[in-house]
């Protein structure tokens, strides 16, 4: 037999290999099953004929006539490898996508109840940005930011700051940061359409640095208030405002810490701490959740170099509401006074005292005369673990629980004295105006307080 009848018989036989292969994958995939099943079965069916053909490939590859099944086979076998990754990749991406979605939805909501605030002054000011455009200015004191950050330098002569400030009526009241808008001669806002417009100040509350303006502005969009008691720690937020007068600027994190207090900015403090990028020209803008609701009014930023480094502190909505509604409805803002100096207790000092491991509190150093804390039983050398119910571990958590309180109120104590737990019970007078938050019109505006070298307020 020559050579080209062996290589015909050898087709032939091979025609019968594939005729062979495809009639039991048509058997196997037809006979006698639902569609649901066969097509379940279509992939394994495709992997063992594959298996076959690659123990068959050194003969079958010698002949032309058997590419196409060689072809058929592995192009199954891919799409059976390609097929379990192909969802996964599909639902990383829909995620993906989701939280995109959200980000954008959160912006689209809030922006337009953001406004960019321009601040004029006649007056030296230690914190005062020079007047070009863009250039932010510093707050409360600090000293100047390095060079190339957008830095302010102190100036003789007329005085510019930019903030932020968001809108939260449609009858023109905004709510800004106190430390934007302080010692301020003229407010101009800028909104989101484009259109300016002036503004004057409502009040002011120092202790919290929040700030209260109105504009005379018409269509105005209000932004709601969220619970910031709800937020929890890892919950995404996002931040817009006007950093470096870049305005309109979307940033995003999360929260990073609730309840921050003694950080050294303002008298009442209980910051939320975000990784957002919050820098000069944010203060006063919002915080919000991914429905665009307002959980925190952006304050300050701790840097050492005078930019972002993912240290910022908002003040929590439900402070923000409380106070604003108290400037609105009466200029001022009216705080619980108990009438006692606390001084931070460590844990060798606690345990020296008798205070339970685990129990936390501060200790009492001073109890003024006729005061609500002398009536109610209080005295030097107690250990405060509570009051109204909340724990108390710090003199900031002390002052600004006592400071939410309403003046008149009957409040809980917990204390500790030689290790003996007691209660008691003290009703609040009203806080001496000792710096308490005062209605200011702008050419009264008082001087700033400082604030530690390393933490900045993120705007002006």
């Amino acid at each position: 037999m020559d050579n080209d009848t062996i290589q015909q018989g050898d087709a032939r036989n091979n025609d019968g290999i594939r005729a062979a292969i495809c009639t039991g994958i048509h058997a196997h995939i037809h006979t006698g099953l639902p569609s649901a099943m066969r097509a379940a079965r279509l992939p394994r069916i495709a992997a063992g004929a594959l298996a076959l053909l690659v123990a068959a490939a050194p003969a079958l590859a010698l002949h032309p006539a058997t590419e196409g099944v060689l072809h058929v086979a592995a192009t199954a076998g891919a799409g059976e490898r390609g097929s379990a990754h192909a969802p996964e990749r599909s639902a990383a991406r829909r995620k993906a996508d989701d939280l995109s979605r959200a980000f954008r939805d959160a912006a689209r909501t809030l922006a337009p109840s953001v406004v960019t605030i321009n601040t004029f002054s006649s007056r030296n000011h230690p914190d005062a940005a020079p007047a070009a455009a863009g250039s932010p200015g510093q707050g409360r004191g600090l000293p100047p930011l390095p060079p190339g950050l957008g830095a302010p330098r102190p100036q003789q002569g007329p005085a510019r700051g930019t903030g932020t400030g968001v809108v939260i009526s449609g009858d023109g009241y905004i709510v800004t940061a106190n430390h934007v808008v302080e010692g301020a001669d003229e407010i101009e806002l800028v909104l989101h359409d484009g259109r300016t417009a002036s503004a004057t100040i409502v009040g002011l509350d120092p202790g919290t640095d929040i700030a209260v303006l109105r504009t005379e502005a018409s269509g105005l969009d209000p932004a709601e208030f969220g619970d910031s008691d709800a937020l929890e720690a890892g919950e995404w937020v996002v931040a817009i405002g006007a950093p470096f007068g870049l305005e309109q600027t979307v940033t995003a994190g999360i929260v990073s810490a609730k309840g921050r207090s003694d950080v050294g900015l303002a008298t009442f403090e209980s910051y939320l701490q975000t990784d957002a990028a919050i820098n000069p020209g944010n203060s006063g803008g919002p915080l919000a959740n991914l429905d665009g609701d307002i959980v925190g009014i952006n304050s300050a930023i701790s840097s050492r170099g005078g930019g972002n480094d993912g240290i910022g502190f908002a003040v929590p909505a439900s402070v923000v509401r409380r106070v604003a509604d108290a400037i609105i409805a009466t200029g001022r803002v009216a705080r619980g006074y108990l009438g006692i100096g606390v001084q931070p207790a460590d844990g060798a000092l606690l345990a020296e005292l008798g205070v339970p491991d685990g129990a936390g509190g501060v200790l009492v150093q001073r109890v003024e005369l006729d005061s609500p804390a002398s009536h109610a039983g209080i005295q030097r050398g107690d250990v405060i673990t509570s009051i109204a119910g909340r724990q108390i571990r710090t003199p900031g958590e002390l002052v600004a629980t006592i400071g939410e309180i309403t003046p008149g109120s009957v409040v809980d104590l917990r204390t500790l004295r030689r290790g003996d737990e007691r209660r008691l019970r003290a009703t609040l007078a009203e806080r001496p105006d000792d710096g308490a938050p005062q209605a200011r019109q702008p050419e009264r505006a008082a001087p700033r307080d400082r604030a530690p070298s390393d933490t900045r307020r993120g705007a002006r």
